[in-house]
């Protein structure tokens, strides 16, 4: 048996077909390419590809898509331990485009059939929760049953075991039945967390707030200690009890958008897992301190956007330390 993660991730696990053209919607795309994907599963491979010890929760079905995630995720690095196969659901497809903004554009096949919502608590070993420091988790989780409740339990035992929790909400209109019930959703997974990454187009729909300093704060009334806010190509801001900056982003050729800011989130759990392995302060940083977790995990953002792909596109820690040379 391997030694269990470090930094364990809970969710979807999918194939992403991705579209051949560049800015065009899908229902305009002239052909797909596919690549496993899925938020907490990019994350974990993030982590891994960066040196760092990392785990996935999740579900696949018996079927090649899930033989393809699988073998993507052991190639990345990432413990699999605990990606359940199950033969009475399909893997779950989600199709991508570019579009003319770079931004993605989404279609999922999920609803009653995708394997990733049929996770069940009992499938989970409760070892490899306690094992771990700490636990990834984002909103899509929460759009159905039995991933809703089997994510809600596995947040609630780390965090009984004071495990570092954190949360990205990854808003997903087309998964939810309606937006009001993914409101009330993502606020019940903010009082879990302690770290909260998402853009500034999910902030404002969760606050409300007309600004940065003013979302964030409300986003730390809910509980978490740290707020990090993606804004693609203008910068990174960041809050916590203490301190609020925005921290610039690196000027990169965009080609595609998807997987960066998971590329993101797994710079930033690898280096606050470094200062929990020295004993050092997880929350009460110093500004210099913040900036230099921000360098890092900008930078494999910026990486990850100059390539097409999502796992395949995240990089190695030796391709961030040599992008960061001189910068």
């Amino acid at each position: 048996m391997c030694r269990m993660p470090d930094i364990i991730t809970i969710g979807e696990s999918l194939i992403d077909f991705l579209s051949t053209e560049r800015g065009v919607l899908i229902e305009d795309t002239g052909g797909f390419t596919i690549a496993p994907g899925g938020a907490p599963a990019n994350v974990a491979a993030a982590v891994a590809k960066l040196g760092g010890s990392s785990g996935f929760i999740g579900k696949v079905g018996r079927d090649s898509f899930g033989v393809m995630i699988r073998k993507t995720l052991l190639k990345a690095g990432v413990n699999v331990d605990q990606l359940i196969v199950d033969g009475s659901v399909n893997t779950t497809l989600a199709f991508i485009s570019v579009k003319h903004d770079g931004e993605p554009d989404f279609v999922f096949y999920r609803n009653r059939c995708g394997a990733d919502l049929a996770l069940r608590q009992d499938e989970i070993d409760p070892g490899y929760i306690e094992a771990a420091s700490i636990l990834h988790f984002g909103s899509i989780n929460l759009t159905g049953e039995t991933l809703r409740s089997t994510t809600i339990k596995a947040v609630e035992e780390a965090k009984s075991l004071n495990k570092v929790i954190s949360f990205d909400p990854n808003l997903r209109q087309s998964l939810w039945e309606n937006m009001s019930a993914a409101k009330s959703e993502i606020k019940r997974g903010l009082r879990y967390a302690d770290i909260v990454k998402l853009t500034d187009v999910e902030l404002e729909f969760i606050t409300g707030a007309d600004s940065l300093e003013g979302g964030t704060g409300d986003i730390l009334k809910y509980g978490p200690r740290m707020v990090l806010v993606t804004r693609g190509k203008e910068s990174c801001y960041f809050k916590n009890e203490e301190l609020s900056f925005a921290y610039p982003t690196f000027e990169m050729e965009l080609v595609d958008a998807t997987g960066a800011g998971d590329a993101f989130m797994g710079g930033t759990l690898l280096r606050l897992h470094e200062r929990i392995c020295a004993e050092k302060p997880l929350f009460s940083l110093e500004r210099e301190e913040i900036e230099s977790i921000l360098r890092f995990a900008t930078a494999c953002g910026a990486i990850t956007v100059t390539r097409k792909g999502v796992v395949p596109a995240l990089p190695t820690l030796n391709e961030v330390q040599e992008f960061l040379k001189g910068r």
